[in-house]
């Protein structure tokens, strides 16, 4: 019998117990490096197309503004057109009668002519006010969807805590203790203290 092979034995055991859980930690940690990594490219995607939604929401938005207005223009347009054409008030004047019924009648031309601008100018704003509001909606969802896939990177990874490092036995005092037993049962086979029977 090898004096302190327990010991030794017991502190191998310890050793590799160790090895395996540092390498075990460090497995762990470079999978979930690999995994952060991940995470961080399809945020950044998920940014980038998120913020292009978002551009495309607002040049949709700029371009119905745009048609908008140039319909507006046009019928504006046709409306001074057919104001000079048909007002009748023009044509009273043009046949000779230059009295007040004639000016009253160009005036209530006019005011016809006026308000309809008028009311196509609040059509218009009207609808500029809901394609704001669209483009305060998008831009709101898109902020939200960025904040929901941020809370994802948002926090710093960090390794497992190590392992304590194992207590190993002195095998020194391990194989002192060995000897000692082993004396003791000599000694006690020599003086028959051991032996069977013995009372």
């Amino acid at each position: 019998m090898c004096l302190g092979a327990q010991a030794r034995a017991a502190n191998e055991q310890a050793r590799r117990n160790y090895k395996y859980q540092l390498e075990k930690r460090e497995r762990s940690w470079m999978q979930t490096l690999s995994l952060t990594k991940v995470e961080q490219i399809q945020y950044e995607q998920g940014i980038d197309a998120s913020n292009l939604g978002l551009a495309k929401t607002y040049s949709a938005i700029q371009d119905k503004r745009y048609e908008d207005i140039n319909k507006a223009m046009a019928a504006s347009q046709e409306d001074w057109k057919t104001f000079l054409a048909e007002n009748t008030g023009d044509q009273l004047k043009a046949s000779g009668v230059t009295g007040r019924s004639a000016q009253r009648q160009s005036a209530i031309d006019l005011g016809q002519y006026l308000k309809k601008g008028s009311d196509q100018v609040y059509a218009l704003t009207q609808t500029s006010k809901k394609l704001d509001e669209v483009g305060a909606k998008a831009a709101a969802q898109t902020r939200s969807q960025q904040m929901q896939m941020f809370t994802r990177v948002a926090f710093e990874k960090h390794p497992d805590v190590a392992p304590p490092k194992p207590v190993m036995q002195n095998v020194g005092m391990a194989a002192f203790m060995d000897a000692l037993s082993i004396a003791s049962s000599i000694a006690g086979i020599g003086t028959g203290f051991n032996l069977p029977g013995f009372a």
